[in-house]
C-alpha cells in the first residue's frame, strides 16, 4: 500500500478506542505498524496514516458509510457543525 499524498509505503493502521492492554501490540507501536487514533470515535475516522507525511485516509471499520464519502480529512471539521448548539 502507498500513501495517496507522498507515495511512501511506511503506513500504520490506526487503532481507535481505549486500548485495554497496549503490551499486546507494543512492538507494532514501536515499529509504527499501528498507531493509536484516540478514544473519541466518530463516523468518519480514517483507517491509515502515513508515517512519513502523516496523511490520514481510508475508512475505519466502525464508520458509517453514509457519512464518510463526503468527509475531507485534510479540511477537518467545524465543532459548531458537529455539536448542535
Amino acid at each position: 500500500m502507498k500513501c495517496p499524498k507522498c507515495g511512501k509505503t511506511w503506513i500504520a493502521e490506526i487503532l481507535w478506542g481505549y486500548p485495554e492492554n497496549t503490551e499486546l501490540f507494543e512492538e507494532s507501536l514501536e515499529k509504527k505498524e499501528v498507531t493509536l487514533g484516540g478514544c473519541y470515535i466518530t463516523d468518519h475516522d480514517p483507517k491509515w496514516e502515513c508515517n512519513t507525511c502523516h496523511k490520514k485516509w481510508g475508512d475505519a471499520e466502525h464508520n458509517d458509510e453514509s457519512k464518510t464519502n463526503s468527509f475531507d480529512f485534510e479540511q477537518g471539521f467545524n465543532l459548531d457543525e458537529v455539536y448542535d448548539q
